[in-house]
């Protein structure tokens, strides 16, 4: 069989590249000034797609109680609760900082609409519509793990890079996520063995969790581009 990982690696390049250049994930290829907007834009889209996957993986192992062993991996509850933590702190601060705006300037007319920070990146009805579906529940959530913990792993370096501009940034999510990192090793070999349990060691396998795992990169470029401002370039918001 066809290395399952080498093919996952390989295949969906194209689209890991096309995510790191979409807003707002591009910001962490830019020396620019830290940007809040889109800090904060990060993690909604990052909470929406850590939720749809947490439950997809939960839903695959009521099907498949072996697939446990790699669902608890995503550590999904501590993840959860430290993007929560992070999006309340920063959109705490945002507002505090807009209030201080508001009232130095208070005979000025407002240019922009201040969103309330803590609205999701989008309905219930619209994520649905964007979620992926596959006709395998096994690849579609090992695919999932894939793409989170595959995420993970440059998570130490982007705390490193945040805390060094001692703006005081709330970095709880990505901490948590290098804790995720550190299943990355264990997750391969969990699924190297799981797969002849499971019947699955074979070609068909690899090309379904190949698919499935672009859909799900394909779903993070979609809620990227759904929070893209209007005077993002146009090939950062629509590569």
């Amino acid at each position: 069989m066809h290395n399952l990982f080498t093919a996952l690696k390989q295949d969906t390049h194209a689209n890991h590249a096309i995510l790191e250049n979409t807003f707002p994930f591009s910001m962490y290829h830019k020396d620019s000034e830290f940007n809040h907007e889109a800090y904060l834009a990060i993690l909604n889209i990052m909470r929406v797609f850590h939720q749809t996957t947490a439950e997809t993986v939960k839903q695959a192992a009521l099907q498949t109680p072996s697939l446990n062993r790699i669902a608890s991996m995503l550590n999904s509850e501590v993840v959860l609760l430290a993007l929560n933590n992070d999006t309340h702190a920063l959109s705490s601060a945002t507002l505090s900082a807009q209030q201080r705006y508001n009232d130095t300037h208070a005979k000025l007319e407002p240019t922009t609409r201040i969103k309330n920070k803590d609205e999701p990146v989008l309905n219930a009805q619209a994520i649905a519509q964007l979620t992926p579906y596959s006709n395998s529940t096994t690849s579609h959530a090992i695919a999932a793990i894939y793409v989170w913990l595959g995420s993970s792993m440059g998570a130490n370096i982007i705390v490193r890079r945040l805390e060094a501009m001692t703006l005081d940034i709330p970095t709880e999510y990505y901490q948590a996520m290098a804790g995720c990192a550190k299943a990355w090793v264990s997750f391969k070999q969990e699924v190297e063995t799981l797969l002849p349990e499971l019947g699955l060691d074979n070609e068909s396998f690899v090309k379904n969790a190949v698919q499935d795992a672009n859909a799900w990169f394909e779903f993070l470029i979609s809620l990227g581009k759904r929070t893209a401002p209007n005077d993002t370039p146009y090939h950062e918001a629509n590569v």
